[in-house]
């Protein structure tokens, strides 16, 4: 082995240009394999750093009434490695005129100011350390100008009172509501948080600072956890939930809430999420392009080893005749590639780092919409490097490992025999070798020169599949096939290089053509959406200014009241019967609201309000007379339709049947939707007409199996009057949902228009804080920044994808076309013109450039339809989306790059001594 070792050291110096060769190869290989590495961690790391920025640093949470006296079971329960606590609500009095009168202020100890978002909503100031300091809403500075930080509020804290009763400290405001003094609390204004409060609830919202010692047995608090192991997660706080005495809700769950999307991060899923292609996308995606770079790479590289064993197969030949063993010859070719490629790693993964830095660089100075956090941070720990690290020396030792164990396995003489271009014995089926092999030189001299004087079709020409006329094409022909061997590696790497490109971009290209016909779709059916929630019933001046606003189409202005229908085993439609086993076989799945008491079955139920003039432009698109529902308050229209969950996927929603109902059938309802709900209001509705259509797109994003209900909204208000206050105040949010007039042309100028005339006429009836209002143009902004951020990312990755497959090109012609020089020297010492090596360079070159995108067409198209398929994209709508420009590019890239190998490597051929290249037994 001392021997072998020995070998390897000395061969690498003396083939100094075929260890050049190599070692740029490993040290590309490196690089992109760092940059990927570095990139998918660095990716993975940022979606972790948002969801903990957005939701906080925290896994579950004890959603239900939970008292200071179970903190101790909570803290000492083994699996919990941190638990964030935020105090009840404490309520002072302050003496304003106007609808505030009150501070509501929550606070929180020191692990849950560190932990969670509302330390990233300080817009000024500091978080509060003691329990007398404050941070408080910016609502509150801007409604008293002369208030700064540092200020002192001395303010009598207690209870809202209402009728004599306590109200909760968040509710909105009655008349005839009063305040119960219980003490006094002087506070100190540290802080100004980013949050804002809607009018209908009278008081401004802070936070301040609580200890962990100051909770008292039975205080209410609220209390989020992390768990360690993370992912006994969803094991282990139901289990705590019950430890401490949680009782189940009517579904047989405790309630409680998780950070789904932290988790998902990690990889934990919830244990009854049912399995979905869409799940499949993103995952697939990142496997097929690291699978194929892996490919690539192992080709790249192994054609250049195998070139370098090519060059010393006598020397190998002169080991194996003198006792070297197969796998001692094989440890020569590994341990030259290990040597080679170890030097090299540190360069190639600081290289990848620092092409990442310039990528993010890129990204963060184009990716100021939509995102309120810091920019993204490039990171490259042990979870980028070592994968990067790993997968290059196993490509590394795989790539001489091919080429060397084929070596290993031939007889010594046969080693020695083997042509200088690293050709194969051919085949019986061809022409039989000469027994006498001292004479091969000069019979193949002979026949050479027969060949170019009187041009015969020698049957290797014949067989290639691409001919070309003359004495040129048929040289170009016979040498592509008779060295198919040593370009095979050449052409598969090649291949394999151009169809790693169009996958990642297909891939990303796929992707984006489905979300923007989801987001098109989307914006289609709503250009203007508006939701307000005052507490208060609309004026109806409000309505009828909406109502004026030239140049809308069509508006849903809507409210909505939860409740339930009570429904029977025979109420079943035909749908849910045959599909899915009946209402049972719905409860059996543990996903639904649908739930069975009594021998009935209460399904969940949306009563949709409609204002006046909307409810008739509705029943005008249905063809139906509005009148009798405006005149009967117990007529309603019946959508009876849910989405199907098992067949409806993202972009082709599939409806079925609820339940078995006709038209003048009455439906018994009640308020009481959930168990938890207070009240227990029934009342009866009649089905009038049985409608395919809702008022508009947004409603059809219901819960499974909800049977739904539309009315006119002054209908819809009188019944939530005799419900719970809950259910009644939900009932006063309203929504509405705009389509800007498309005849003629829609434009943004248009929707621009109509976006401010809506806002103006939102923003003088309610404040700030008390509505959202969006439109599809800020949405559009939106959705261009970030795909102008992606754009650079697969820009980027295109550009070294390309670098990385044309360099393995240029190297490997340049590496066969030296290996080649005593085949063209004979050519030439027989009469080959300069211009003919040109002519026959340039046929070979044109063949060997169309090879991949030749071969790669049946892959490409596989892989475009396992996609389509995935993303739900029909190949009509994902043509404007192709990248045809970047692959047409590419392919006229690679027929450059290989005509310019060709190029170059002739002009070499060109000056070269005809007899050195002869005599020259190196090369």
């Amino acid at each position: 082995m001392q021997v072998i070792r020995e070998y390897a050291f000395s061969s690498l110096r003396r083939n100094k240009y075929t260890s050049s060769a190599i070692l740029v190869a490993l040290f590309l290989m490196t690089t992109l394999l760092s940059c990927f590495c570095g990139m998918v961690y660095t990716m993975w790391a940022d979606d972790v750093f948002l969801n903990k920025w957005y939701d906080g640093d925290w896994h579950g949470e004890l959603f239900d009434n939970s008292y200071g006296r179970d903190l101790e079971k909570i803290e000492n329960y083994a699996s919990v490695s941190a638990v964030m606590i935020k105090g009840s609500w404490e309520v002072a009095k302050i003496n304003d005129s106007g609808r505030r009168l009150y501070i509501i202020q929550r606070p929180a100890t020191k692990e849950y100011w560190n932990s969670m978002p509302e330390k990233h909503s300080i817009l000024e100031g500091r978080l509060p350390k003691t329990d007398s300091e404050l941070v408080l809403s910016k609502q509150y500075f801007e409604d008293h100008p002369d208030a700064k930080l540092g200020d002192t509020l001395t303010l009598p804290v207690g209870n809202r009172m209402y009728q004599g009763k306590v109200c909760l400290e968040t509710d909105i405001w009655r008349d005839g509501e009063t305040f119960r003094q219980t003490g006094t609390k002087t506070y100190t204004l540290v802080g100004i948080m980013d949050v804002t409060t809607s009018s209908a609830v009278p008081a401004y919202t802070g936070m301040s600072y609580m200890s962990r010692e100051s909770i008292a047995p039975e205080d209410s608090i609220t209390v989020y956890l992390r768990f360690d192991p993370m992912r006994d997660t969803y094991r282990e706080l139901p289990a705590l939930a019950e430890s401490i005495g949680y009782e189940k809700d009517e579904y047989g769950e405790y309630l409680l809430r998780y950070n789904a999307r932290l988790l998902a991060d990690y990889f934990i899923m919830p244990p009854k999420q049912s399995f979905s292609l869409e799940m499949l996308v993103v995952p697939l995606m990142f496997l097929v392009l690291a699978l194929l770079i892996v490919a690539v790479f192992v080709l790249i590289i192994h054609n250049a080893f195998a070139l370098s064993l090519n060059e010393k197969t006598a020397q190998f030949g002169t080991l194996a005749c003198v006792g070297a063993s197969p796998r001692q010859i094989l440890a020569a070719a590994v341990s030259e590639a290990l040597i080679l490629v170890i030097p090299v790693l540190p360069f190639g993964l600081a290289a990848g780092w620092f092409v990442n830095i310039q990528l993010f660089a890129n990204i963060n100075a184009h990716n100021d919409i939509g995102r309120t956090a810091p920019d993204i941070v490039p990171v490259f720990g042990l979870p980028a490097v070592l994968p990067a690290l790993l997968l290059s020396l196993l490509t590394a030792c795989l790539s001489a490992r091919i080429p060397a164990k084929r070596l290993a396995r031939s007889l010594p003489i046969e080693i020695i025999r083997q042509e200088e271009g690293g050709q194969k014995p051919e085949r019986k089926r061809h022409k039989k070798r000469r027994k006498e092999t001292g004479a091969s030189e000069t019979h193949w001299f002979n026949m050479r020169s027969r060949r170019l004087k009187h041009v015969p079709f020698a049957h290797a020409g014949r067989s290639h599949p691409v001919r070309f006329s003359g004495i040129i094409g048929e040289l170009s022909a016979n040498s592509l096939a008779q060295r198919k061997h040593s370009y095979r590696t050449a052409v598969i790497s090649l291949c394999l290089s151009f169809l790693l490109l169009t996958a990642f971009l297909y891939s990303f290209s796929i992707q984006e053509a489905s979300n923007e016909l989801i987001r098109t779709q989307a914006m289609e059916e709503e250009h203007v959406s508006v939701s307000i929630s005052d507490g208060r019933e609309a004026d109806p001046e409000f309505f009828e200014e909406l109502n004026q606003v030239p140049g809308i189409s069509q508006a849903a202005v809507y409210n909505n009241l939860t409740c339930a229908a009570w429904v029977s085993a025979k109420d079943a439609s035909p749908d849910i019967q045959g599909h899915f086993g009946g209402f049972d076989g719905i409860i059996s799945r543990n996903k639904y609201s649908l739930i069975k008491r009594d021998g009935r079955y209460r399904m969940r139920t949306a009563l949709i309000g409609l204002e006046e003039d909307c409810f008739r432009a509705y029943c005008g698109r249905l063809g139906i007379d509005p009148e009798p529902y405006f005149s009967d308050p117990s007529l309603a229209l019946i959508y009876n339709y849910t989405r199907d969950p098992d067949a409806s996927t993202r972009r082709h929603p599939v409806r079925c049947g609820l339940l078995n109902l006709n038209q003048g059938q009455t439906l018994e309802f009640t308020e009481h939707a959930y168990d938890e709900d207070e009240g227990d209001y029934t009342f009866s509705l009649k089905a009038g007409e049985l409608v395919d259509a809702l008022p508009c797109a947004d409603l059809y994003n219901a819960q499974h199996f909800t049977l739904t209900a539309v009315m006119p909204m002054r209908h819809v208000l009188d019944i939530s009057a005799f419900c719970s206050e809950r259910r009644h105040n939900s009932a006063l949010n309203i929504n509405g949902r705009f389509l800007v007039d498309s005849e003629g042309g829609l434009s943004d100028p248009q929707i621009e228009k109509v976006s401010g005339q809506l806002e103006d006429i939102v923003s003088y009836y309610y404040g700030s804080g008390d509505y959202i209002f969006t439109d599809v143009i800020d949405q559009r902004k939106m959705i261009e920044d970030m795909k102008e951020s992606w754009n650079l990312i697969v820009a980027f990755l295109t550009a070294f994808l390309a670098v990385i497959g044309l360099s393995s090109v240029w190297a490997a012609i340049t590496g066969n076309l030296r290996q080649r020089s005593r085949e063209f020297a004979m050519l030439k010492s027989v009469g080959l013109s300069p211009a003919q090596l040109q002519s026959l360079l340039f046929l070979e070159g044109v063949t060997l450039g169309l090879k991949p995108l030749l071969w790669s067409l049946p892959f490409q198209i596989v892989f475009m339809a396992v996609f389509l398929r995935l993303g739900e994209v029909t190949l009509a709508e994902y043509l404007p989306f192709a990248p045809l420009g970047t692959i047409l590019g590419y392919t006229a890239l690679i027929l450059l790059v290989v005509l310019g190998a060709y190029l170059a490597g002739g002009r070499r051929l060109k000056h070269e001594n005809i007899m050195t290249a002869i005599k020259d037994d190196t090369l």
